[in-house]
């Protein structure tokens, strides 16, 4: 491999371990501070803006995105108690399956209307004896309860229903089903209690948004499709948002480490133009860790730790510890590395006035005071900002990044 593709891997290589140890640190700091959590939870509140829809589906036993216990969908609350319980202390809960937050969502919203236009309609039907035409109609409402299709058909049904008491009063029951839609400003037609619980939502941003995604849904399939397109499609901002934030965090991170222990860029290609010996080892080392499919096992892991999009991260105490643990022993592991290549790293200390030569060396604190070093701190100063800054950025793309351009190198 020629010298000047040997340095450039030899960086790359530094670039791709210091991308991991602080993939890894990001991953213990989202663990403990429950950022994932909180993104989710901010991205939630953004959706559902009504306390009382919110502190129902927060609280569900499919959900529970707050620590708190579980509200029956058709219990009443206060707006008060509502915001009292969705502003409870966040679960652990940093990701939620679509179908089961649309399934959460559509029964908080349409379970008291169900309750209010269907409760009355089962009571008479209950009451009728037993046999193939009490059946028939409890399948029909039923079905007009999970579908939100079928109201036609069972008014149809209702005339041929042999015994006249129970004709007249599940017609007058439909009869006043339909006023109640009306009064609502709904056609008596499909998902009546579901846009009828819509309409009954206080917030009216929520109402507004929840309208304008169900006006084309025909039946509650359809309804199910559009909230979850609009579920999906705000959490891939919120998404977006939290991979923004751990970029961030990448930056603080890997501007730590880079002082912390040195790792100056220009500094480091440098030291290995000037130092072949030094720049054959690496480049075999680095030809080693990719062969011997250890830097891409590696890479592999800190890639899992930093997904962007949101997971079930449900674990008891006993693990979160075990994996912080683990954890601490990868970056351990990765930072022993990074020193055992032999690369000018690390800071010394040391008084070299009586020697002039030693007042360029990057890595002694001593010559960066100005009274120590008057003709060269600055540019020793500059320099070092340079290569800081350069490892940083590098740092932040990302371990499989640089992962990638390794190999194209090495395949050179």
């Amino acid at each position: 491999m020629a010298a000047v593709l040997q340095v450039v891997a030899g960086v790359v290589f530094v670039f791709t371990l210091l991308s991991i140890v602080v993939t890894e640190i990001n991953s213990l700091i989202a663990r403990a501070t429950g950022l994932r959590a909180k993104n989710l939870r901010k991205a939630v509140d953004q959706i559902i803006e009504d306390p009382i829809v919110r502190a129902k589906v927060y609280t569900h036993p499919l959900i529970q995105l707050v620590k708190a216990d579980p509200i029956a969908p058709s219990q009443r609350l206060a707006p008060d108690e509502a915001v009292k319980i969705a502003n409870s202390a966040i679960g652990k809960v940093d990701w939620i399956d679509p179908r089961t937050f649309v399934d959460v969502v559509l029964n908080t919203i349409k379970a008291e209307a169900d309750q209010q236009l269907f409760g009355s309609l089962l009571n008479v039907i209950d009451a009728m004896p037993a046999g193939p035409e009490r059946r028939g109609l409890r399948v029909m409402v039923n079905r007009i309860v999970t579908t939100g299709q079928g109201m036609k058909e069972l008014r149809h049904s209702l005339q041929f229903v042999h015994d006249r008491r129970y004709r007249n009063a599940l017609t007058e029951i439909v009869n006043q089903i339909d006023e109640d839609v009306s009064l609502l400003g709904l056609e008596p037609t499909n998902n009546i209690a579901l846009m009828a619980g819509i309409k009954q939502i206080d917030s009216p941003n929520l109402r507004n948004a929840l309208s304008t995604v169900m006006y084309s849904a025909d039946s509650m399939e359809a309804a199910r499709g559009n909230l979850e397109t609009w579920f999906n499609t705000s959490m891939q901002s919120a998404s977006a948002a939290y991979a923004s934030r751990m970029k961030a965090l990448s930056v603080v991170v890997a501007l730590a480490f880079a002082l912390v222990l040195n790792i100056d860029t220009v500094n480091i290609a440098r030291s290995l133009w000037e130092n072949p010996a030094q720049r054959q080892a690496l480049s075999s080392e680095l030809t080693y860790s990719v062969q011997s499919g250890d830097l891409q096992s590696q890479v592999d892991e800190a890639s899992g730790a930093d997904a962007d999009e949101f997971r079930a991260n449900q674990v008891d105490p006993a693990n979160s510890i075990e994996d912080a643990v683990g954890t601490g022993a990868e970056i351990a592991h990765q930072l022993q590395d990074i020193q055992d290549l032999s690369l000018p790293l690390g800071w010394t200390f040391q008084n070299v006035a009586n020697q002039p030569a030693a007042l360029s060396n990057p890595n002694n604190l001593w010559n960066y005071f100005p009274d120590n070093n008057p003709d060269g701190w600055l540019r020793l100063v500059a320099g070092k900002f340079l290569g800081i800054a350069i490892s940083v950025i590098a740092a932040a793309q990302g371990a499989p990044f640089w992962f990638g351009i390794v190999n194209r190198i090495l395949r050179r």
